[in-house]
């Protein structure tokens, strides 16, 4: 009996680790395939002058699954996003804010649609998604 406990807790956890890492794996395949487009775009909204990185969560059709706990009209707008869009975290520079951009292809440009601030130690934000990147 306690082997088959012992075996159903391994099987639980392996599960659970494999749910919690899936995402990452996703983020940095992504991140590492397209994340040079990226790089300096994000001056676009007039804010950041600088970043620690970026992190590409979804670019056209691929994308990681991205949990919100706090912002369920920002997830339904991720959740609806074609294949011409692509969504790109940026951490700022000393990781004073995180935020997402959202970009639409424009003729072979990726042009900035939106932008949220996820968290930031200044306080303007606080929101919460998984995967976390601080």
């Amino acid at each position: 009996m306690r082997k088959k406990l012992l075996a159903f807790l391994g099987v639980i956890m392996v599960l659970l680790l494999f749910f919690l890492l899936k995402p990452y794996v996703t983020v940095n395949h992504l991140t590492q395939k397209y994340g040079s487009e990226f790089s300096g775009l994000y001056g676009e909204n007039g804010f950041y002058s600088d970043i620690e990185y970026l992190k590409v969560l979804q670019y056209r059709d691929e994308k990681a699954d991205i949990y919100y706990l706090d912002n369920a009209a920002l997830k339904r707008e991720l959740d609806n996003l074609g294949q011409e869009y692509a969504v790109v975290l940026y951490v700022e520079e000393n990781h004073n804010s995180a935020s997402l951009f959202i970009f639409y292809d424009e003729n072979g440009r990726w042009e900035l649609l939106n932008w949220n601030t996820i968290w930031s130690f200044s306080g303007t934000a606080d929101g919460f998604m998984f995967p976390c990147y601080f």
